[in-house]
């Protein structure tokens, strides 16, 4: 006779539940697993484990746990989003930290003939616009990169290039318009020239000032220019490049520029930052620092500046006071000449010939230093992708590894 229980008259405690597994259990095996992987497929397990993930304490917690220095590096908003910042921080520190064994280098030379001033990724990191000291402008498909095997052959991935796009002077900034497919171009000649993505060999137009343009921004409708002799400029894109209006608050050059959807935020050589009101149309607020500001990054309520001495500077702007809430070496030797940052790391470029992949906290450590070659002019990210503009002539592209390379 068979005496053995049925399923039903055994304990239930037998059975183990995912969905009555203590939360610091479950927090704790998550901790081995990416945040990606947690948020993208653990959170369709149960109802329970999806409370759990979208608790927005969970993904601070993990962070701080991680990496315990302030984060962000501003008083975080109501709407910022913890879970992509957790993404975003495992994933720059993760590949990063590996380069040779997560990242391609693609070393692109003779990209110009003559130093390569600026690159710009377009489409979400397919593309990438270069200009130089050749006065040409020259589009690359990034996307192509992986097809090739041979670095010889590189050059069949340029998608266009325009000889003397500004003439014989040197091209030296780009901004773009990623909701029209504008590119816009700054030049030594004094002209401001406006390409179309889908057809970059035709100029749409061209706006000419005064003197050299050394900085560009595009945000919000709104195309901002900084010149060599002093003055910062609004246009509006929507009325052929007319100007909206013109100021000169500075005392030398302008070097660069930013701007958001109330204010215009330039830095120049006489080692100040002004934050101009579009609206009241007047200045309000100016920033004076020991060396002059090379070069900007605006992003997620975070200003972050570089300068001529190798300090970066922390400026919030969520209040609206433009506070200088701290400065800091970098670690570089010379001036900072690019600076970009995201929720995962904080990069910067420099005449020392490096590129620095830093932690996007207070007192940050190193995640990764990349030894270019010769002088860095300028940088560009998207996500992991990375893309430098180096005074050897050649363009340096970073692409990450497919997930089943690694």
């Amino acid at each position: 006779m068979d005496t053995s229980e049925s399923p039903e008259d055994k304990d239930e405690s037998f059975y183990f539940k995912l969905d009555t597994l203590p939360p610091e259990i479950f927090l704790h095996i998550c901790s081995f697993l990416s945040a990606k992987y947690v948020i993208n497929v653990l959170s369709q397990v149960c109802e329970k484990f999806r409370d759990i993930i979208e608790n927005e304490s969970t993904w601070r917690m993990r962070i701080f746990e991680s990496w315990p220095n302030r984060y962000p590096l501003v008083p975080a908003p109501a709407d910022f989003d913890w879970k992509e910042a957790c993404i975003e921080r495992e994933d720059h520190y993760d590949l990063w930290k590996n380069k040779a064994e997560n990242m391609h280098l693609y070393h692109l030379k003779d990209a110009h003939f003559g130093s390569v001033n600026v690159v710009s990724l377009l489409e979400e990191g397919s593309m990438c616009a270069s200009g130089g000291r050749d006065g040409a402008l020259k589009l690359w498909s990034i996307s192509s990169l992986e097809e090739e095997t041979n670095p010889r052959d590189y050059l069949s991935c340029l998608i266009n290039s325009t000889t003397g796009a500004h003439g014989s002077a040197w091209l030296w900034s780009l901004t773009y318009d990623k909701s029209n497919k504008t590119l816009y171009s700054g030049g030594f000649d004094c002209n401001i020239k406006t390409w179309d993505l889908e057809n970059p060999s035709v100029v749409l137009s061209t706006h000419s000032l005064s003197s050299p343009i050394l900085c560009l921004a595009y945000s919000d409708n709104n195309l901002t220019s900084g010149c060599y002799g002093r003055s910062v400029s609004l246009f509006d894109p929507r009325t052929n490049l007319q100007p909206v209006w013109q100021h000169i608050h500075h005392q030398r050059p302008v070097i660069c520029i930013v701007n958001d959807d109330k204010h215009v935020i330039s830095g120049s050589e006489d080692k100040s930052i002004i934050v101009y009101d579009k609206s009241a149309r007047k200045v309000l607020k100016t920033i004076n620092l020991e060396g002059f500001p090379l070069s900007m990054s605006y992003e997620y309520g975070q200003l972050l500046v570089g300068d001529v001495l190798g300090s970066i500077h922390v400026i919030d702007p969520v209040s609206g006071n433009f506070d200088l809430l701290k400065s800091y070496e970098s670690g570089h030797k010379t001036k900072i000449t690019g600076i970009q940052h995201s929720l995962g790391s904080v990069m910067t470029c420099s005449t020392d010939k490096t590129i620095r992949v830093l932690e996007p906290s207070e007192n940050p450590s190193i995640i990764t230093v990349l030894n270019v070659g010769s002088e860095v002019s300028k940088i560009s990210a998207y996500k992991t992708t990375l893309a430098s503009a180096n005074t050897d002539d050649s363009i340096s592209i970073w692409l990450p590894k497919e997930e089943e390379e690694l």
